[in-house]
């Protein structure tokens, strides 16, 4: 694919991606739409929790969105919302508590105590797999029900990262991670004499035949190495190219 480059690409190659992209702004808004609108069909499910990790609050889904329906077929099963799902944001993650080096950690941070080998549990493991046996399937119904929950509010988080840097790529060239600004960043390499991973090739190489990755991206000399028969040289006057057919036909 003529666009797939990356790192490693010559002045007409990337003039014909930034020209690409630039047409691309146009759809942006139809697509935020259609992301906003995925939002809305799956719903959301939102906890609140204190300094330590416990849940105090949660704020129910729509009953109309696709997580409202899975949350009225997991209760129906007999889940609790506030006390087994606990959804968290990215923003609040679980994470293992710091120890030291005569304590090890053995507490989350959400408050929950982190599982420990060996210890004299048969007992209460036999009797407690007894009692659940006759309901096994009602509470691998629920496990699917809950991992359908998670997924559906991942899938949400996923769509408003999207939305964020959508909304970040048509902002002006003054905002890091722009289109413009990245284009800009790109151009300044362009004409560096000393970078040779992207090089000004004059229009002598618009289908990027020449194109090498160097080793490093600052090789000493400014010359790159070039291919068996082509003279490919970086020099501070821009990319000079010498051979037989002057690298016309690559």
């Amino acid at each position: 694919m003529p666009l797939e480059f990356k790192g490693t690409f010559n002045k007409s190659q990337f003039e014909r991606l930034a020209s690409f992209a630039r047409g691309q702004l146009q759809y942006i808004d139809a697509r935020l739409s259609h992301l906003v609108a995925e939002q809305q069909r799956v719903g959301t499910l939102l906890f609140s929790f204190d300094s330590t990790g416990v849940p105090t609050a949660y704020v129910p889904p729509d009953p109309n969105t696709y997580v409202g329906k899975l949350v009225q077929a997991y209760e129906t099963l007999g889940g609790d919302v506030f006390y087994d799902l606990q959804v968290r944001t990215k923003a609040n993650p679980v994470f293992l508590t710091k120890g030291d080096e005569t304590s090890t950690p053995k507490i989350l941070s959400n408050g929950e105590p982190l599982p420990q080998p060996g210890l004299a549990d048969a007992p209460t493991a036999a009797l407690v797999g007894q009692i659940r046996f006759f309901m096994e399937d009602v509470l691998v119904k629920r496990a699917n029900l809950e991992r359908k929950i998670r997924r559906s509010i991942d899938y949400v988080d996923q769509l408003q990262d999207e939305i964020d840097e959508l909304n970040q790529v048509r902002l002006s060239i003054e905002t890091e991670g722009s289109l413009e600004s990245n284009i800009n960043e790109v151009e300044q390499l362009l004409v560096d004499p000393g970078y040779l991973a992207t090089l000004d090739d004059g229009g002598k190489d618009t289908f990027g035949k020449l194109v090498r990755a160097p080793m490093a991206s600052y090789e000493p000399g400014g010359v790159r190495q070039p291919p068996d028969g082509v003279g490919v040289e970086r020099s501070s006057a821009g990319y000079v190219v010498s051979g037989e057919d002057n690298g016309a036909d690559g």
